[in-house]
């Protein structure tokens, strides 16, 4: 039961070495049921949902019963309590960095420049950012859509003003908070 030397043809010890008194399995050894639980969690893994999907359950929409100022007042209250703690005790001009990143769900903007000139002067708490589209709830329970692009929008913080420049934010809040941006000038409308 040795080693079979290269130079050796003699096919009894060439049987001898590899098959004699050996263990040969014929068929796959049985799975422990562990692993067969295993593997079926793994077939049923939650999938996500395509974009069609979720166009056709409106997942994103906003429901008329929900249309109303008072229901999103505590958000405005959380995003106050959020953009405190983020401007802290910073100048204004440092704040702009981190403004740039932050979240705008329930601030309070207003449309001070568009270029569509029913836009200008709307007021609304920020329900709903998208990457081109902010959607404001206002004061008489009405939503609108107001497009980022050729606007710009202000909002107020403590005796601040600050001002969004919407071509510049053209990007959804998520990609925003990870995104390093280069100065770039404003250019007005």
């Amino acid at each position: 039961m040795g080693s079979i030397e290269s130079t050796s043809k003699d096919p009894a010890k060439i049987y001898t070495a590899k098959v004699k008194d050996k263990v040969m399995l014929l068929d796959n050894p049985l799975k422990s049921s562990e692993e067969k639980k295993k593997r079926t969690i793994l077939k049923k893994k939650v999938k996500t949902m395509s974009a069609k999907e979720k166009r056709q359950t409106r997942i994103y929409e906003i429901p008329k019963e929900c249309h109303k100022y008072e229901l999103f007042v505590p958000l405005h209250e959380l995003w106050l309590q959020y953009i405190e703690e983020l401007y802290g005790k910073s100048s204004p001009n440092i704040f702009g960095q981190k403004l740039l990143k932050a979240d705008f769900h329930g601030a309070i903007l207003t449309v001070s420049k568009s270029k569509c000139a029913s836009y200008i002067g709307v007021t609304g708490i920020a329900i709903q950012e998208t990457e081109n589209m902010f959607k404001l709830i206002t004061r008489d329970n009405n939503m609108k859509c107001i497009p980022k692009g050729h606007s710009i929008f202000t909002f107020r913080l403590r005796d601040h003003m600050f001002t969004l420049y919407g071509d510049q934010f053209r990007y959804r809040s998520a990609i925003r908070a990870t995104k390093k941006f280069k100065n770039k000038p404003s250019i007005d409308l």
